[in-house]
């Protein structure tokens, strides 16, 4: 009989286990097992502290940055594709959203070309979008340091005519995090300031 029993119980959690992965929102099937089995979901950090120079020469950090919606997107500003875009999407949501809101928004860019985005680059090339869009760059190691917190992937790519003649490839993700600093989502770049705009409300909320 104790076996009986055993072996039900054994029965019962390989059934519950498969029925949480089986149903409910992909997201949370993994915590919802993880919660059945008295375990914490292992989870990747996104974000953190980071050092890093604006447009103005001005020295911030990430907890400069407190108190407000975190935008963060890496680039550079010979990118002739995802960042304009990215940036346009920045602009166009800023236009859309009161004051009030927009004073708690902090959207950021990151150049991930440290060598050839000075903080005077970037202010001119983000003369060309909203002036609320805060540019950052630093040296080659703080910029490593920040894409690394955020896991976010940058190399020069090859085929390079002259030294100073060559693009970068990078991940194209808005890094939305809450006002403590805390990860809340990724939106793809080409998800539009439409996507953008309705989780940005939802952060705001």
């Amino acid at each position: 009989m104790k076996k009986f029993f055993i072996l039900l119980t054994i029965l019962l959690l390989v059934f519950t286990s498969i029925m949480i992965l089986l149903t409910g929102d992909r997201t949370s099937q993994r915590a919802q097992l993880a919660a059945f089995l008295g375990k914490e979901e292992p989870t990747a950090q996104i974000g953190g502290s980071f050092a890093l120079t604006d447009a103005t020469g001005k020295a911030v950090s990430d907890t400069d940055f407190r108190g407000r919606v975190m935008m963060v997107f890496f680039g550079f500003t010979h990118c002739p594709d995802m960042c304009p875009t990215t940036m346009a999407a920045y602009t166009k949501l800023l236009s859309q959203i009161d004051e009030a809101k927009a004073a708690q928004v902090a959207p950021i860019f990151i150049s991930v070309d440290p060598e050839r985005d000075t903080p005077e680059v970037i202010a001119k090339y983000l003369a060309n979008f909203d002036k609320r869009i805060i540019g950052l760059t630093g040296t080659l190691e703080q910029v490593k340091q920040a894409a690394g917190v955020y896991r976010a992937y940058y190399a020069k790519a090859t085929g390079a005519t002259t030294a100073n003649d060559y693009m970068v490839d990078h991940s194209g993700y808005v890094y939305l995090m809450g006002k403590d600093g805390v990860f809340i989502n990724a939106v793809a770049y080409d998800a539009g300031e439409k996507e953008l705009l309705r989780q940005l409300t939802e952060a705001l909320k």
